[in-house]
């Protein structure tokens, strides 16, 4: 079962596990039965960044067991011109050039492990050397090495937000900025476009790579970005609005600036091999010629980030015909009731909810009242107590939080195409035996070309059989909702999500690289 902790970091990150251990430098030969990834480093002279390292059991059919875990780390080489601490999670006796530390890990766990780099105030950008490392577990060792370089800083800044629009089976131009916030040139970026299904990168420049579904794509620029100024893509970036896309939808687009250098290593490793560049002309910034220089690292990497909005215009729309339900029992006994809609179409509803740009609590599309005498017991994790007085923090709400008596929730099932059912499931506790006890399930979505099926009633203990058909909802439902799946748990999640995993995995693992997010394995 997927708790909504696993729910929200499979949406956030989707394939970054395959990112992270592209990315990550292959253990030494080792007799244990378990390798270490881990990744090499740019650290600027006083400033700090983050490292880490796992265990990656060689037996992937088998629960992990590691038990008593020791890491010992050779510092010997990097001494000279940079510090090295560890971050959390473990009890460490540090040496100026020794670094022991040990822990228990759980059964069914690997075991991570977080240390920070400072360069020294009087390093110098070139210096470099490796980090030795063993781990040891059960008696048995395992060694890898992370090389960390002492790289020039430097300050990509783009605009946090751009917009563009377009109309279903046609393009939106994205514009793209970047500016050298620094007091150094920098020598070449790497624009990194994340998309989604409904709205990819439709571009064919010679210098952008990009997979075949163009949910990503990385564009090289050679230019000299000069301290103080602003560059602009030469053309606006073409984003492709699918047919099926819904009229008044708002589709995410993340543009990512990288120093050459930070780029080449986080992603050195990955298999390009599955992105392709264009054969048109090249996309440009300015005119600029390469030099002989020293790596750069950026001092600021969350000010490089922009969200662009891609609106979709035209008329193509989605309509939500709700579901009524019913169920009976006595007092104290809990019975499951689970309303929902259907997609009739046209157009594909999009994810609307948490981590959507911008959305706030009254925006999301589906508002369930509960019926009186009645107790949630069981909320579905895509439902939130409705709370509008409260200041909204969606990555911190209390998502499947019980006792609410009214509900709003999202749209996580991506797509959904027309037909497509989404189900909300809710565990009632009946307090008093009323007959007729009626809530509401309601969709709000803009657009909507039918608004008298958007209203079904929630009935506990009907006096009639058509007791929850009211309000056009559907009303086919037996009574008891037992037998229908939870959609805060359903396979459909996982499997609809489909293409947009990896747009969505780059950006969980580059966001995770910002905000140093642990990922455990």
């Amino acid at each position: 079962m997927l708790t909504h902790s696993t729910r929200r970091w499979l949406a956030g990150l989707g394939v970054a596990g395959a990112f992270v251990a592209a990315s990550a430098s292959p253990a030494v030969a080792a007799d244990a039965p378990f390798e270490i990834a881990t990744h090499d480093l740019l650290v600027a002279p006083g400033h700090m960044d983050y490292g880490w390292f796992y265990a990656q059991p060689n037996d992937t059919e088998s629960e992990p067991k590691f038990g008593r875990t020791s890491v010992d780390i050779d510092l010997s080489a990097v001494a000279g011109f940079a510090t090295v601490e560890p971050a959390w999670g473990w009890t460490c006796d540090t040496a100026p050039t020794k670094l022991h530390c040990e822990a228990d890990i759980e059964d069914g766990d690997s075991p991570g492990f977080d240390y920070q780099v400072y360069g020294k105030e009087d390093a110098k950008p070139g210096q470099k050397g490796a980090l030795a490392i063993s781990m040891t577990s059960g008696g048995k060792t395992a060694k890898a090495t992370a090389n960390i370089t002492v790289a020039e800083g430097v300050d990509l800044v783009s605009d946090p937000t751009v917009e563009a629009s377009g109309a279903p089976g046609g393009n939106a131009l994205l514009p793209g900025v970047v500016r050298n916030a620094g007091e150094t040139p920098v020598e070449g970026a790497v624009l990194v476009v994340q998309a989604q299904y409904l709205a990819p990168y439709g571009g064919d420049f010679s210098n952008c790579k990009s997979d075949e579904w163009g949910s990503v794509a990385f564009c090289a620029f050679d230019t000299k970005i000069e301290p103080g100024k602003s560059y602009k893509l030469s053309e606006n970036l073409p984003i492709k609005v699918t047919s099926e896309a819904r009229t008044g939808a708002e589709l995410p687009v993340a543009l990512d600036w990288w120093t050459t250098d930070d780029w080449d290593l986080a992603f050195k490793d990955w298999f390009l091999d599955d992105v392709k560049p264009g054969k048109g002309e090249k996309l440009r910034l300015v005119e600029a010629t390469s030099a002989a220089r020293v790596p750069q690292t950026d001092l600021d990497q969350m000010n490089n980030f922009t969200i662009g909005t891609v609106r979709v215009t035209g008329d193509n729309h989605a309509d939500l015909a709700t579901k009524a339900v019913t169920a009976s029992g006595k007092k104290g006994d809990v019975v499951t009731v689970a309303p929902g809609f259907s997609n009739l179409g046209p157009a594909v509803l999009e994810y609307l909810g948490q981590g959507t740009p911008g959305i706030q609590l009254e925006d999301l599309p589906v508002r369930v009242s509960i019926p009186a005498d009645t107790t949630v017991v069981e909320a579905p994790f895509d439902c939130v107590p409705f709370t509008p007085e409260k200041e909204w923090d969606p990555w911190n709400a209390g998502w499947g939080e019980p006792g609410a008596r009214e509900y709003a929730c999202q749209v996580l099932e991506t797509p959904s195409d027309k037909d497509f059912e989404s189900l909300y499931e809710f565990g009632l506790r009946i307090d008093k035996v009323v007959p007729d006890a009626t809530g509401v399930f309601t969709t709000a979505l803009t657009g909507d070309p039918n608004k008298s099926n958007d209203t079904a009633k929630i009935v506990i203990n009907p006096t009639s059989t058509d007791g929850g058909n009211g309000g056009g909802g559907g009303g086919d439902d037996d009574g008891d909702g037992g037998s229908l799946p939870i959609t805060g748990q359903s396979t459909g999640l996982i499997a609809g999500l489909g293409a947009l995993l990896l747009a969505a995995g780059v950006g969980g693992y580059l966001v995770a690289k910002r905000r140093r997010t642990r990922f455990v394995a």
